[in-house]
């Protein structure tokens, strides 16, 4: 999304009072750390997410277009780990994590992989427990409130932000009314190209001190995907979730 337009127009007393409400709301954005300071307050503030060190989340994954349902674990944890098992009906279990060092994937159709190169990069980034959770300016090359909509009938802010470790573009959306973040889009590396990547953030409940949303709708392509989160333990996620699996070890390089 591109959100700059230019408008030649001539120096006339009616085009001063055709540009006076578009410069005025212009000037009426708050700007991005204002944004996401708003948000970090609204999700429990940054000493609250500070007293967070791991994640462990159950959850259920519905692709409705197939028919499919899945269940689902999901462990985070400082600074920079992350794994993921999804157990499908009929298929069998598909595995994901990083563990600082080595990322992989496991596809009961495809076998297990190590991934490296751009999907290296963008998983360990992916992986930064605490950038995730605050938005920590010092992980963005930019972060720029460009405009403002609606999502779900509620008005939001919508910031273009540049990662600095990647320098991939995303855009997100946060209320203005209550700070908290709505929707992303991003753009994702996967066998099958770069695919766009839109998810929308709802029900938000307390675990904890954090608030954190339950339901991610993701569409990817013509793909809708839905994962309703079931529990969240805080810090609840053992060394154990973030080992490389015993498919993958043999992959590795001595």
């Amino acid at each position: 999304m591109r959100f700059f337009t230019r408008i030649a127009v001539a120096t006339t007393a009616l085009s001063i009072a055709v540009l006076s409400p578009v410069v005025s709301r212009a000037q009426a954005l708050p700007s991005a750390s204002a944004v996401i300071a708003k948000y970090v307050a609204a999700i429990g503030g940054k000493d609250e997410v500070m007293k967070v060190t791991s994640l462990k989340q159950t959850a259920t994954m519905d692709v409705p277009a197939i028919g499919l349902s899945a269940s689902m674990e999901m462990y985070s944890a400082a600074p920079n780990k992350m794994s993921a098992k999804t157990n499908i009906p009929g298929m069998g279990e598909m595995q994901s994590g990083y563990n600082g060092t080595v990322a992989w994937d496991i596809n009961p159709m495809q076998g297990p992989r190590l991934l490296a190169d751009k999907e290296l990069v963008n998983t360990a980034d992916n992986a930064d427990f605490y950038a995730n959770l605050l938005y920590s300016p010092e992980h963005f090359a930019s972060m720029e409130t460009v405009g403002d909509t609606t999502i779900n009938g509620e008005k939001a802010f919508k910031l273009k932000m540049i990662r600095k470790a990647t320098q991939k573009e995303s855009t997100s959306y946060f209320s203005a009314t209550s700070g908290l973040l709505l929707a992303g889009v991003t753009t994702q590396d996967s066998q099958m190209g770069t695919l766009t990547v839109t998810s929308t953030m709802s029900d938000y409940k307390q675990f904890g001190g954090l608030l954190m949303p339950t339901k991610l709708e993701t569409q990817m392509g013509p793909q809708k995907m839905i994962v309703t989160i079931k529990d969240v333990t805080i810090n609840g996620a053992t060394e154990s979730a973030f080992s490389v699996p015993d498919q993958v070890k043999p992959l590795i390089k001595p």
